[in-house]
C-alpha cells in the first residue's frame, strides 16, 4: 500500500524597492487598476525578498519577517488578491518568510516591493508560468497598493526598471492576456551606486498625502508641469533634467515646506559639502528620506568618503545600485 506525500508548494521572489523624484495623483477612476500615478523616479536593485511554503490542510498564514519589520495587513491583503486570481491557494497552510533590506515607510517603495515579491512567490510556489506570475504580480501589487492606499505609480515604475518616467498612469498590465497597461512606463539602465539616507523614525503614510484634496492638487499641478519637460525625450541625456524637475517639484508641491525634510536635506547637503564630492540629494517621495546621486552622469564620485561624512551626522545610510531597465517587458 503506497504512503501519499504531502510535499509543499515551495517558492521564491525578490524584488527592488523604487524611489520617486516627482509625480502626480490621478485616482478619480473606480477601478483600481486604472487608478495610479505619472512621474519620474530611480529603481533600485535592493528591496525584499520573499520565501513562501506551503502545507495542504486547513487555511493558514505564518508571516515572519527579517530585516527590517514589515506590515502583516499588508501581506494579507496582496495574498487575498492573489487569492481572488488563484483561490486554490486557500487549500494551503502557508510560512512566509519576508526579508525587508529597507526600511518600510521611508519613500523606497517597499510596501510595492513586498507587494510584488510575495505574488510572485506565492505563484511559483503553485507552478505558475515564469513571464505570466511576473507580469500578474505586477498587477496583482498594484491594485493591492491602491485598495490600502499604500503608493500610486512604484509598481508602474518598478515594471520599467532603472531610470523611468511613468507617461500613463495604472497598473502595468491588465486583462486575461497581461499583454499591456494602461499604464505606460520605460526606463535607461546606469550602473551608478546610489546612498539612500533615513532618520531613525517612520514618515508620515503616504495616504496621508494622496487621499488629501489639498495635497493632491498642488502635487499634481507641479508634477503636471514638470513632466511636461521630460515626456519628449528620455535616456541618458535626460538625467540633469530630471534631477532638476525634482528639486523643483519639491518646492512648488509644498512638500519641501516639511521642517524634519528641509532640516534632512541641509545636514545631508552639509555632508556633501564637506566631502567635496560631486553628489546631488534629491528627496524620496512620499517618505522622509534622501537619495544621493552623482550630479552629473560622467561624475566621479567617492561613495565611501560621503557615507562616512554622513553617518557622522548620525543618520541611518546605505548605498545599493540602480536595477536594470527590463526591456523585455
Amino acid at each position: 500500500m503506497g504512503v501519499e506525500m504531502n510535499l509543499p508548494a515551495i517558492g521564491h521572489a525578490s524584488c527592488g524597492g523604487h524611489v520617486t523624484l516627482l509625480f502626480t495623483v490621478e485616482d478619480d477612476a473606480p477601478e483600481a487598476h486604472l487608478q495610479g500615478s505619472r512621474g519620474a523616479g530611480i529603481c533600485l536593485d535592493t528591496g525584499c525578498d520573499v520565501a513562501v511554503r506551503g502545507l495542504t490542510g486547513d487555511w493558514g498564514l505564518d508571516i515572519r519577517f527579517e530585516g527590517h519589520q514589515g506590515n502583516t495587513d499588508l501581506v494579507r491583503e496582496i495574498i487575498e488578491v492573489v487569492a481572488e486570481d488563484l483561490p486554490q491557494i486557500k487549500q494551503k497552510n502557508w510560512t512566509l518568510i519576508i526579508r525587508n533590506r529597507l526600511p518600510p515607510s521611508q519613500g523606497f517603495g517597499m510596501s510595492a516591493a513586498l507587494a510584488v515579491a510575495t505574488s510572485r512567490a506565492i505563484q511559483r510556489a503553485m507552478g505558475e508560468e515564469y513571464e505570466i506570475s511576473l507580469r500578474r504580480s505586477m498587477l496583482h501589487a498594484h491594485v493591492c497598493e491602491r485598495r490600502t492606499s499604500s503608493g500610486l505609480g512604484d509598481v508602474l515604475g518598478i515594471s520599467a526598471g532603472g531610470v523611468e518616467i511613468r507617461t500613463s498612469p495604472g497598473s502595468p498590465f491588465s486583462g486575461s492576456g497581461l499583454q499591456n497597461g494602461p499604464g505606460i512606463s520605460r526606463g535607461w539602465s546606469d550602473s551608478m551606486e546610489v546612498i539612500l539616507i533615513w532618520p531613525d523614525k517612520e514618515g508620515h503614510h503616504t495616504s496621508e498625502y494622496i487621499n488629501d484634496p489639498l495635497w493632491k492638487k498642488s502635487i499634481t499641478q507641479s508634477g503636471d508641469r514638470l513632466l511636461s519637460t521630460l515626456e519628449g525625450k528620455w535616456g541618458g541625456d535626460s538625467w540633469n533634467d530630471l534631477i532638476s524637475c525634482a528639486r523643483s517639484f519639491v518646492k512648488e508641491s509644498g512638500l519641501l515646506n516639511d521642517s524634519s525634510r528641509m532640516d534632512l536635506l541641509n545636514r545631508v547637503e552639509d555632508s556633501i559639502a564637506k566631502s567635496g564630492e560631486d553628489a546631488v540629494a534629491s528627496l524620496c517621495l512620499l517618505g522622509r528620506s534622501i537619495i544621493v546621486t552623482k550630479r552629473k552622469l560622467g561624475s566621479e564620485v567617492d561613495f565611501e568618503a560621503l557615507i562616512v561624512e554622513i553617518r557622522k551626522t548620525g543618520l541611518e545610510c546605505m548605498k545599493v545600485g540602480i536595477s536594470d531597465a527590463r526591456s523585455h517587458l
